[in-house]
């Protein structure tokens, strides 16, 4: 794990961290690392989704598993968006 050393803090944002961190029930540098974790998380994720090709980065992190080549990623588009589903009550010959 790295090591990072920040100079130049204002004194307003040391307090919210101070304030967060008493919130949050941890320590300050605690406090500080889960900041940077969700940043980064966020980053990361924003940049896979606005930068790659959803379907293409899925496949990439499957690794090949998944869908079969002839499966789709959404089933095609029905009448039940606009009309109502028919119900299958069964046949009368299932029931004893």
């Amino acid at each position: 794990m790295a090591t990072l050393t920040l100079r130049k803090v204002p004194d307003e944002c040391v307090a919210v961290l101070k304030q967060a961190a008493q919130d949050n029930n941890r320590s300050m540098e605690s406090e500080v690392r889960s900041v940077l974790e969700e940043y980064t998380a966020q980053y990361i994720t924003h940049h896979v989704v606005s930068n790659a090709d959803l379907v293409q980065e899925m496949w990439r992190l499957l690794d090949g598993d998944g869908l079969d080549e002839d499966e789709e990623l959404v089933p095609p588009r029905n009448t039940y968006d606009v009309e109502p589903r028919p119900i299958d009550f069964g046949d009368d010959d299932d029931r004893p």
